[in-house]
């Protein structure tokens, strides 16, 4: 069983990497981290063994003592860690595991200058993964969530073993003579994975043989499919960065698009931007049609709240870094000016419901009026930072600006610290 051409065959380099492996200290993690071992010499890469100890099962550490003799004979490198029990949650600890393991492999990556992180997911764990989100939910997306090549936090993740058989990676650790641990817990059926591994599997496979195969051409296929769209996504105009919450695209950009179309291009966006998947109704998204604009948020913050600020002195309000100043700042992100009274200190805040605003023409509008014209929904317009002077609204951003001009009044420059 040869390993090597999987990195030949995605044209990732081997020679002077730093490879670090998850072995949990079952056959199939072993297995991997032997196979590179075999080829280390040739190709002189640094091997890591990282292994994190869920503490879930009273013989765990039975885990840690084959990895750690595994290693301590080939001189290996091995990184171990163990999951607090006190973080343990009590709903949902499948999960949870899964992020604390994931994380930590972040961590030892980041530690070490990681190049490749590599899992030791193989064809009938695949089929297990398509089956279960089929059932769950149907997203051919989820359904080819474990991909030979992908990304985790940023970094490289490898999954060289899915063209293999577990039966293959048992025989290889026969032939090899390498000890492992064999979960127990994989045997009951109180997951809906075991009870498809232990009687949906079977079954299929004596349908047809080439099953696993199937499973595997099918996540190729998916995964070509989404390259098709993720380009033709990248040539439409992109939502832009809106107040710190948001992103707001013009409907226009999408409007050769059909609404199954449309709804795909917000999936895929969602998934580039905050790593999820989400179903045709967005899940916990918000996507709404303003004015001419599409406006996509997530959970909205707390709404900001009133405070005084100097002019010279950075400031927050909701969450993002503001400078007030009566001088130009090349180096800063303008995001308004404006005129108003020569002022040692100067309050901002949120629009107060029912402001009205001074006009050129010495009349006064509501601030909704204003908020209207500029395409900002309800919904978004307490998250545009407000200047007041004494009562006096000065600024609203990309609403407002005081319109009334005499010759005591100074400019003003607000600027966003990006």
């Amino acid at each position: 069983m040869q390993i090597d051409h999987f990195f030949k065959e995605n044209h990732l380099p081997l020679t002077g990497k730093t490879l670090v492996v998850a072995v949990s200290g079952g056959p199939d993690s072993l297995a991997l981290l032997d196979l590179l071992y075999q080829i280390k010499k040739r190709y002189q890469f640094k091997l890591i063994a990282a292994h994190l100890d869920h503490k879930l099962r009273s013989d765990s550490l039975e885990e840690e003592r084959v990895i750690s003799a595994y290693c301590k004979d080939k001189n290996i490198q091995s990184v171990n860690e163990i999951w607090p029990q006190n973080l343990h949650p009590a709903t949902g600890i499948e999960a949870a595991a899964r992020k604390y393991r994931y994380n930590f492999l972040v961590n030892v990556m980041q530690q070490n200058q990681g190049d490749y992180l590599l899992t030791a997911h193989h064809m009938d764990d695949l089929l297990e993964n398509i089956l279960l989100k089929f059932i769950r939910s149907g997203n051919p997306n989820e359904m080819n969530s474990l991909r030979a090549v992908g990304k985790v936090q940023g970094m490289t993740l490898l999954r060289p073993l899915l063209s293999k058989k577990k039966e293959d990676l048992l025989l290889y650790d026969q032939k090899r003579q390498i000890s492992y641990v064999i979960d127990k817990t994989n045997y009951e059926d109180d997951t809906l994975r075991n009870k498809l591994r232990h009687h949906v599997i079977p079954l299929l496979k004596k349908e047809n043989k080439q099953v696993g195969q199937n499973a595997l051409r099918f996540s190729e296929e998916v995964s070509l499919l989404t390259t098709i769209a993720n380009k033709s996504f990248a040539r439409l105009q992109q939502p832009e960065f809106f107040l710190g919450i948001a992103y707001r695209l013009e409907i226009s950009a999408l409007a050769d698009l059909a609404i199954e179309e449309k709804t795909a291009f917000w999936q895929n966006f969602i998934w580039h931007k905050w790593h999820e998947r989400v179903n045709k109704n967005l899940a916990n998204f918000t996507l709404i049609e303003y004015q001419g604009f599409f406006y996509l948020f997530n959970k909205l913050p707390a709404l900001p709240i009133s405070q005084k600020v100097s002019i010279g002195q950075e400031f927050s309000f909701n969450n993002r870094r503001f400078l007030l100043s009566i001088k130009p700042e090349k180096s800063q992100k303008l995001i308004g000016q404006f005129v108003a009274e020569n002022q040692k200190q100067i309050r901002v805040g949120p629009i107060k419901p029912g402001t009205k605003l001074l006009l050129q023409n010495g009349n006064h509008t509501k601030s909704k009026k204003k908020f209207a014209q500029s395409s900002i929904p309800n919904i978004l317009r307490p998250y545009c930072l407000t200047i007041y002077v004494g009562n006096k609204v000065v600024f609203i951003e990309r609403t407002y600006s005081n319109q009334m001009i005499s010759s005591n009044e100074t400019n003003y420059f607000l600027y966003e610290d990006i």
